[in-house]
Order: C-alpha cells, then sequence, then structure tokens
C-alpha cells in the first residue's frame, strides 16, 4: 500500500488544484489592504440610529410676576435751519513723494549720455543700471555719503569697481573706472572723488556703469537721481 502512496496523493493534489485556483484573488492584496476592506465593511454593516425629533415647548405659567410693559418712546423735535449743502472740496495737487525706503539725494556719479538704460536690453539681456559715456580719465564722484564696502577688480566684467554703502540699506556701484583713489572701509562725502573712468572689464569705449541697489535689489537709478541729467 505505501508503494501507492505518492500516485494516490499526485492524483489527489492534481484534482483539487482547479479548485484552490479559482479561489485565489485575482491580484495579491497586502494585510493592511485587507484590513482597511475589512473595516469598511463592518462600518456599512452597522444599521443607522434613526433620527429623534426633538419639540420644545414654552412654559409662561411660571409663578413669577409678569414683566413690567416697556413705556412709550418719547421724541423731543427742536427747531432746526434749512440745510445748507457743503462747499465742493477742490482736490489738491500731491507732491512728489519722496524716494521709497527713506534713501538719501543721489546725485549724478559723472558727466555724459546713457549709453544703456535700466532693465531689458535689445539683445534680451537685462541691465541693473545705466551705462554713461564719458571721456578717459574722468573724475568718478561718489552719488551720495557712505562708506566703501568694496574697492577692486574680482569681478572681472565689471572691471574695477567700488561699491559704496548708504543709509536706508541702499547701495551704490561703479565700474569700468581706469584707477581707484578710495579702499574697503573709506568714508566717503557726497560728490567726493573716488576713481577716475575708463574702459575696464568688458567694454569697448570709456563708460561708468551705475547702480543703485536697495537691499540686494536693483532699482532704475533715474528714480533716484536728484536731476534728470547728467551732472555738468
Amino acid at each position: 500500500m505505501d508503494q501507492f502512496r505518492p500516485i494516490i496523493l499526485f492524483a489527489f493534489a492534481v484534482a483539487v488544484s482547479p479548485l484552490v485556483t479559482g479561489c485565489m484573488p485575482s491580484s495579491p492584496e497586502t494585510k493592511l489592504s485587507w484590513d482597511v476592506n475589512d473595516r469598511l465593511h463592518q462600518r456599512s454593516a452597522a444599521p443607522k440610529k434613526a433620527a429623534v425629533a426633538r419639540t420644545y415647548t414654552y412654559d409662561d405659567t411660571g409663578g413669577g410676576a409678569p414683566p413690567t410693559p416697556r413705556p412709550a418712546p418719547h421724541y423731543v423735535t427742536k427747531d432746526v435751519g434749512p440745510y445748507t449743502p457743503a462747499k465742493p472740496v477742490t482736490a489738491q495737487p500731491l507732491a512728489p513723494l519722496a524716494p521709497a525706503g527713506g534713501a538719501p539725494a543721489f546725485a549724478w556719479p559723472v558727466s555724459g549720455r546713457v549709453l544703456a538704460d535700466f532693465g531689458s536690453t535689445a539683445s534680451g539681456a537685462r541691465n541693473d543700471g545705466i551705462n554713461i559715456a564719458t571721456t578717459q580719465g574722468a573724475p568718478i564722484h561718489a552719488s551720495a555719503s557712505g562708506t566703501v564696502t568694496y574697492a577692486g577688480d574680482e569681478l572681472k566684467a565689471y572691471g574695477n569697481l567700488v561699491l559704496i554703502k548708504h543709509a536706508g540699506n541702499y547701495t551704490t556701484a561703479y565700474a569700468h573706472a581706469e584707477r581707484l583713489v578710495v579702499s574697503r572701509g573709506d568714508f566717503v562725502a557726497r560728490g567726493q572723488v573716488i576713481g577716475y573712468t575708463g574702459q575696464t572689464g568688458d567694454v569697448t569705449s570709456p563708460q561708468l556703469h551705475f547702480e543703485i541697489r536697495s537691499n540686494t535689489t536693483p532699482v532704475n537709478p533715474r528714480s533716484y537721481l536728484t536731476t534728470t541729467s547728467a551732472r555738468n
């Protein structure tokens, strides 16, 4: 009998296999998803509680005294003069606003024609300041009083560059100088000579690249300069 046991077990496995396969899910399920399905099934099977209607009654038969009625309102009239319409107010022109953020009064650092204005250029690039044409070696003046925070040529595209920190967290930049006559830490007064113009950096003609920044954001210098044209 033992010699036929393997054959009997094999035949039984073949007969039962289709039944087991039919009971298997078409895709594997994780324990977590089964738990979630079980909880959803239990929640939907629970009968809903019927809403209980509540009624409220007002009992005004209490033993207290009835409320005292409110007295009738009493109005007092006075003689009032005829209505006089108010005179129309003439709008007064507003005074020009001072530069935002308590900016100092900035002066043009050099005299000359503006070669490139603030904003987008024709090539699609962006100019964070203005470029002013000058003669070679023209003096560069500090646009406002402040402290020199940088004087050097490490930023190759700007050539010889000076940065001055002013009141109100404003900073001015002066680039492409031929030579500089101030150093980091120097305090300079408005109009003081800080260097001489040239064509260092990435320019091919004598000019000054001039920027005004509020904190680190470049702003249009024309909106902050005290005059509309360059200094003489």
